[in-house]
């Protein structure tokens, strides 16, 4: 059941990263808290129904404290136009399919809305899951709003038991004191060869790599099979050969990688913190002004 699901989210999320209105996540966030809000009166009498300790007015404070709190997906890019004609810069960027495992209404509550804030597909694996209580209750009324974008399932509620975290990209433990499940990370450098015509290039750049004594790999195929084979982990750096905009901005957005180039040497490459918000992660990017 749960590869059905994690499949749902997996294309939300591709979706909702490769939609280059740069204010998408603000305009979702705002109309999701839109229709939680019209359904005050609902929401109140399943928190009752449910017996929590919290009310409607726990959740709209939780909703003016995630609304206050500054937008950090893409929000420090700091393009630099370089003399060669590239353009390098860095930002926070989102992780992928993330797994959070809670029970407490407030906090699962805190990582759909969170989620939207940050580009990420949330799956909630709820260690006492009920079918029809108040957690269930925001699923419904989060992805009835998030339909409005296409965008429906990009926020799940699931029994803990169903779910298989080695489908997803993280998992966020928040009620024990178990470390967050990342994915692995390498020294790896890949040369992806999307385009024929720029294969020489390519080349080119694969045997400097090597003559640097890199752990470089390359590869070619359809960028769809690429990218999720270069997602299975954390790697130094990627470069793609393209003259496709549209894939290169797809390959920039999707994959999880420290350096993501576009017909650029990874000899640019650097080394890249981890970001503190656990549901983004620090990219490098690079690409030609010509793409």
């Amino acid at each position: 059941m749960m590869e059905k699901e994690y499949s749902s989210a997996r294309k939300a999320y591709e979706k909702y990263n490769t939609d280059d209105d740069y204010k998408k996540e603000e305009k979702i966030l705002k109309y999701v808290i839109e229709r939680i809000e019209a359904n005050k009166d609902e929401i109140d009498k399943m928190l009752k129904i449910c017996k929590r300790k919290y009310t409607y007015e726990d959740v709209k404070k939780l909703i003016t404290k995630i609304n206050a709190e500054k937008f950090e997906y893409k929000s420090e890019i700091n393009l630099k136009q370089r003399e060669d004609k590239f353009v390098s810069g860095k930002y926070s960027t989102s992780i992928g399919v993330i797994a959070v495992e809670c029970f407490d209404t407030i906090e699962v509550l805190k990582y759909m809305l969170n989620g939207i804030k940050t580009r990420n597909a949330i799956i909630i694996s709820d260690v006492e899951y009920e079918e029809n209580d108040d957690k269930n209750l925001f699923q419904v009324i989060i992805n009835e709003a998030l339909k409005k974008f296409g965008l429906e399932n990009l926020i799940l509620v699931m029994p803990y038991e169903e779910c298989n975290y080695e489908l997803c990209d993280k998992v966020i433990y928040t009620y024990e004191k178990k470390k967050n499940e990342e994915k692995p990370s390498t020294n790896k450098l890949y040369v992806y060869v999307e385009d024929e015509k720029l294969r020489e290039e390519a080349i080119r750049e694969y045997e400097q790599e090597r003559k640097n004594n890199e752990n470089v790999e390359l590869i070619e195929g359809n960028i769809e099979e690429v990218i999720e084979r270069l997602n299975r982990e954390v790697s130094q750096g990627v470069v793609i050969y393209t003259t496709d905009s549209k894939k290169a901005y797809k390959f920039v957005n999707l994959v999880t990688s420290y350096n993501v180039f576009v017909n650029a040497t990874l000899a640019n490459k650097e080394e890249v913190s981890q970001n503190e918000n656990g549901l983004l992660m620090t990219k490098k990017i690079m690409y030609e002004l010509k793409i």
